[in-house]
């Protein structure tokens, strides 16, 4: 089989730490995020190739990044946009790819900004051990209604509604699909149907009554990291130590945080990410992103900080 990480997006809502950086690209440790399912799918031998899927705008970033690491048979796929206005959406994106590569399944689907605590090998699993596509499903402790909301008989789903305003139960669909022969035809369909190109969550509920779906329920950590709290919670659950890059501490206490080209003087700093030439003295830090700011004599929680202008967005 062949896998598809999707990587096209602008990650507006962490901006500005992604306006000039695509957000799996990120570090999350001493990893990039998307080095986490990447490590999986080039040593998972099922897995024949590994197309990545992005944007005009963050070509050159993934191959310079796939340039410095030793994966096998991985090639970056651009899709035609450069920014969120030209967007084909994911699941127009993800047909683009799947027509001109040829592409006739079966096809493994990740979220290039997703971390996941199961094994991709026991998704592949799972998939091969029934008939027809699979999904992966997470219980979800909190409001389900922003996601694709499933019901299922055992294993296989019966009823699929994304983002429901009345959600019928708090099982969700995560962005990992296996799709079968069948289910990549029936994308084909969809899409010449002129269908809701965007989350794959309507793909999924109009594939449910087309094909049979099997949901695959894990527990364990999963993190959409789409939004400072998200990457944060990331950081702080997955990591949960200390990582310096080229930073000087001095006279600090700094607990679960990363800290990269950076100065701290004096300071606490709490489950926290500190980039860009940053420097902090003489303050307290809890949950904060900071990128390229000077902060003295202060005391903050749950902020991002940036000398970085949004004003001129892409």
């Amino acid at each position: 089989m062949d896998a598809i990480v999707l990587a096209g997006g602008f990650a507006t809502r962490l901006w500005p730490l992604t306006r000039d950086k695509a957000k799996p690209l990120l570090p999350l440790g001493e990893k990039e995020i998307v080095d986490y399912l990447l490590d999986e799918l080039v040593g998972e031998e099922r897995v024949d190739k590994v197309y990545l899927s992005t944007n005009k705008k963050f070509r050159e970033d993934f191959q310079l990044y796939l340039n410095s690491r030793d994966y096998r048979d991985v090639e970056v796929v651009v899709e035609d946009s450069i920014k969120e206005g030209e967007k084909l959406g994911a699941i127009g994106a993800l047909h683009q790819l799947v027509t001109s590569r040829n592409l006739d399944g079966p096809l493994l689907i990740v979220a290039g900004d997703n971390y996941v605590s199961f094994s991709l090998s026991e998704f592949i699993d799972f998939y091969l051990e029934g008939e027809g596509s699979c999904l992966a499903a997470y219980d979800l402790e909190g409001d389900p209604s922003q996601f694709g909301v499933l019901e299922v008989d055992g294993e296989r789903v019966v009823d699929f509604e994304e983002k429901p305003s009345e959600p019928k139960s708090n099982l969700i669909s995560i962005a990992f699909y296996l799709l079968s022969s069948k289910g990549v035809k029936n994308l084909d369909t969809y899409m010449n149907e002129g269908l809701n190109p965007d989350s794959p969550g309507y793909f999924i509920e109009w594939l449910i009554n087309h094909e049979d779906v099997r949901a695959f329920k894990f527990e364990g950590n999963w993190f959409d990291i789409g939004t400072p709290k998200g990457y944060i919670d990331a950081y702080t659950t997955v990591v949960a130590e200390n990582t310096f890059v080229s930073t000087e501490i001095e006279s600090s206490n700094v607990n679960r945080s990363y800290i990269e080209n950076s100065l701290i003087e004096n300071s606490t700093i709490n489950d926290s990410i500190i980039v860009g030439e940053s420097k902090v003295k003489n303050c307290e830090l809890n949950r904060v992103i900071v990128d390229g700011e000077e902060i003295v004599d202060k005391e903050i929680k749950n902020k991002v900080i940036s000398d970085k202008k949004t004003k001129n967005k892409e």
